[in-house]
């Protein structure tokens, strides 16, 4: 570990014990650490760390800030924090097993010396003050005594990480007790493990500076989880964004962003490299941070605009119609998202959020600008599989100029600029665009998946595909329309086949078609012959085509029939509706 000259600390050997319990020092999680993410792997990893112990055990460095002892008589956990919460749920799992066994005295020991302190009224206060979003769970279900975590409900992704890892403890734990078939032995099981943890040795790091904190925090990576962007970026936004008239500004806003971006169910490292790579330059995840520090130098404006963007990729990720209806060509933009969405591809949000986030100052339509790049990611992506970096570095490219044309002081030639990025964007797809022939390889492979997404891609695949056939528009939802297989996949005996000799092509696109609801459950297995009259009853348009050609084909349908269909479709795929 190294640290630049600047940085004072004092380093020594310690164990937990003199750490944590036997101590009446306080800790504190500071602000910009990430919340409790220890498990799976880290769980194990501590679990065989502790059974595989036979004497004192390494567990790494831990680094607390002493500076705030002399105001509110609380060390702040700089590193340390995953392993330290970890520990304390691992001894209210013992706590809650001496319960369970009768022995209430040592269980009262383990919460007294391990967990919490006690007054001389009998009150007591937990040693480990949680972060914010850990805090409400952790205190009352972990850190207070004789409360029933296991019946807990309905609880957010952390909370339930804690549950889960407390469970995860006691299973193995009770395996390890209930060896023993008297309750002197299983108390002295779980005293071993008490010892086991009380000795586990670790480098404790003291430091005496905030500042170095914050450099600290940036420079370690210790057991566990490695920090992301979004870990350090927050502790630099955190040491830089000073309090606003006794507001946490920092604290505020960026809870906001993270808010904004977990409800669209996204990372938020993922996004603060896309909003840089719609701004400042392509840059791999990994050099992101360093560019980040090279780069920014008001971190309070830099928050802003962070989450003014969170605001738009929100709104290009899971925005739903009724978000656009105030947006210029809004209907057409959503539509265009929608299906982009279905292909499960982001790497155009790079544009799309330099494009939203200035929809205001271009003077000039740009929906078709988002049915092109829909048109493109169907080809490019969703059917061919080409490599996705080259795009996303072409998109950051773009996303750039239009942010470098907008902001401009000159705006006499504006609109012609505009218009000469996207000209040469189309330009620079169309180059890219894979020939019909590796085009119509790959689509031989579209064939029906049975999981919510892959079925959304083919309803929208068929949907599309539809606008051939029919004389007004394409269906105006494709969610909510049904798949319909053909010949099916347990097909009747009348069919003359078995699952076994149709399982290589049974789930082709060219055995689909799309079906309400209602005619899609009453035709079930039947033959060509008899389901023809439950096709008959449809009223969108390519199953009314579909029904034209098993009758002219006197009812057959086959794998030859499936292969044609499919055939044709890949033609009206590349040469009329994905055609750009």
């Amino acid at each position: 570990m190294e640290y630049k000259e600047s940085l004072s600390f004092d380093a020594e050997d310690k164990t937990i014990e003199e750490i944590l319990f036997k101590t009446m020092r306080k800790y504190r999680i500071p602000r910009y650490q990430r919340p409790y993410a220890w498990s799976g792997d880290e769980i194990q990893d501590f679990w065989n760390d502790l059974i595989g112990n036979v004497g004192e055990y390494f567990l790494g460095s831990l680094i607390f800030n002493y500076e705030t002892v002399e105001k509110d008589n609380i060390i702040e956990i700089i590193d340390g924090q995953q392993r330290l919460l970890t520990i304390t749920l691992f001894m209210s799992v013992l706590r809650d097993i001496c319960r369970e066994i009768g022995e209430d005295s040592y269980a009262d020991k383990i919460q007294k010396e391990c967990i919490a302190f006690e007054s001389i009224r009998g009150d007591q206060s937990v040693r480990i003050i949680c972060g914010d979003s850990t805090r409400e769970f952790f205190e009352k279900y972990v850190q207070k005594d004789k409360e029933a975590i296991l019946s807990t409900k309905n609880l957010n992704k952390e909370w339930t990480v804690i549950k889960d890892n407390y469970i995860f403890f006691k299973e193995k734990l009770m395996h390890k007790i209930n060896k023993s078939s008297d309750k002197a032995s299983q108390l002295d099981c779980i005293k071993d493990f008490y010892e086991k943890v009380a000795y586990l040795r670790v480098i404790w790091i003291k430091i005496e500076d905030e500042a170095d904190a914050y450099t600290i925090f940036e420079t370690v990576n210790a057991r566990g989880l490695d920090l992301n962007v979004a870990d350090l970026l927050k502790n630099a936004i955190f040491k830089e964004v000073k309090n606003d008239s006794g507001v946490d500004i920092a604290k505020k806003i960026w809870l906001e962003l993270v808010t904004t971006i977990e409800e669209a169910v996204w990372e938020v490292s993922k996004f603060i490299r896309y909003y840089w790579l719609s701004k400042y330059g392509h840059i791999s995840e990994k050099r992101l941070f360093k560019a980040i520090k090279n780069t920014i130098k008001d971190y309070k404006k830099f928050l802003h605009e962070l989450n003014n963007s969170a605001k738009v990729f929100s709104l290009i990720t899971s925005g739903n119609e009724e978000d656009f209806y105030d947006i210029k060509e809004g209907a057409q933009i959503y539509k265009a998202l929608k299906a982009i969405r279905v292909m499960r591809v982001s790497q155009c949000f790079v544009l799309f959020m330099a494009i939203i986030r200035n929809l205001d100052k271009i003077p000039m339509k740009i929906a078709r600008l988002f049915t092109l790049i829909e048109k493109f990611t169907f080809n490019y992506l969703t059917i061919c599989n080409m490599p996705s970096n080259r795009i996303e570095k072409i998109y950051s490219k773009y996303a750039i100029k239009l942010e470098n044309v907008i902001d401009t002081p000159m705006k006499k030639n504006l609109l012609k600029n505009i218009q000469s990025i996207f000209d040469n964007l189309q330009n620079e797809l169309k180059e890219l665009r894979p020939p019909f022939q590796i085009f119509e390889e790959n689509f031989r492979e579209v064939y029906y998946k049975n999981s919510e997404p892959g079925r959304l891609l083919l309803r929208y695949i068929l949907s599309s595909l539809n606008s051939v056939y029919d004389t007004g528009e394409m269906l105006p939802d494709f969610t909510v329309v049904n798949i319909e297989h053909i010949l099916p996949r347990k097909p009747d005996k009348a069919w003359g086949v078995n699952k076994r000799e149709i399982s290589s092509y049974v789930n082709k696109l060219g055995n689909l078609t799309l079906l309400k609801k209602e005619i899609n459950r009453s035709i079930g297995n039947k033959p060509p012959k008899f389901k023809i009259k439950g096709l008959e009853k449809s009223k969108i348009a390519i199953t009314e085509e579909l029904v034209k050609e098993i009758k002219r084909s006197k009812y057959k349908w086959n794998e030859s029939s499936i292969n044609k269909r499919q055939k044709c479709f890949a033609d009206l795929a590349y040469n009329k509706v994905w055609n750009f």
